[in-house]
């Protein structure tokens, strides 16, 4: 999945010649804060809202910030990098240009968010494992070893740490089975802590166990 498949049919580039009132109206109604500024078809540099604030009557021209290879990708950058990025800079919005630095447009968060996960795993059947583990002892490959031990495979893996003093980590696995039963005893069995699943162990009792997966998980 690349950047020009996330890019926005309603977001489009200031000019230089823009207003910094007419560029927070756009910022406002596309619920963004950034947006790029194109001359000739090349990317000459961003604006952020908060450089707009309390200075409406000059020019965006005069207000930009000209580090364009700071808000560009390439137009086949992977997902996984536009993210960083936007992390990495705090932005929302991004310029997608082409291999001749040619503009060809903007990708919002909302529209990467929204494509993203309808194209993502996370959209398939499935049921949700979510395990404690130490961050020396976690081992991806191990994790699924023992999921395709049971005939369950991994289609989906987040991390989310802890932030303790034993370096605790969250792992949110989706799998693609429904019933976990055997997936859930094996890891417990190579010691991993279950500390929620969404998983129907039981048809007779399905609601009850999700509810005690879901209180044991909030605990946490």
């Amino acid at each position: 999945m690349f950047a020009k498949q996330f890019i926005s049919n309603e977001i489009f580039p200031l000019k230089k010649s823009d207003s910094a009132e007419s560029a927070l109206l756009f910022m406002e109604d596309w619920q963004v804060k950034q947006l790029p500024i194109v001359e000739s078809g090349k990317v000459v540099g961003f604006v952020r809202e908060k450089s707009l604030l309390d200075k409406e009557d000059q020019k965006v021209e005069l207000l930009m910030d000209q580090q364009t290879e700071v808000y560009t990708v390439h137009e086949h950058t992977h997902i996984f990098e536009i993210w960083g990025k936007m992390n990495t800079y705090e932005f929302n919005t991004l310029a997608v240009v082409n291999a001749d630095t040619i503009y060809q447009g903007v990708i919002s968060v909302k529209d990467l968010s929204l494509v993203s996960f309808a194209h993502s795993a996370l959209t398939q059947e499935g049921s949700i494992i979510v395990i404690e583990v130490s961050a020396i002892q976690y081992s991806v490959a191990e994790i699924s070893r023992i999921c395709e031990s049971n005939e369950a495979k991994i289609i989906h893996l987040m991390i989310e740490s802890l932030k303790d003093a034993d370096n605790t980590l969250h792992v949110s696995i989706k799998l693609n089975k429904l019933y976990l039963t055997h997936v859930l005893a094996s890891l417990e069995r190579f010691g991993y802590s279950i500390v929620y699943t969404n998983s129907p162990t039981d048809p007779n009792h399905s609601l009850d166990d999700r509810y005690t997966w879901l209180v044991k998980y909030l605990n946490t």
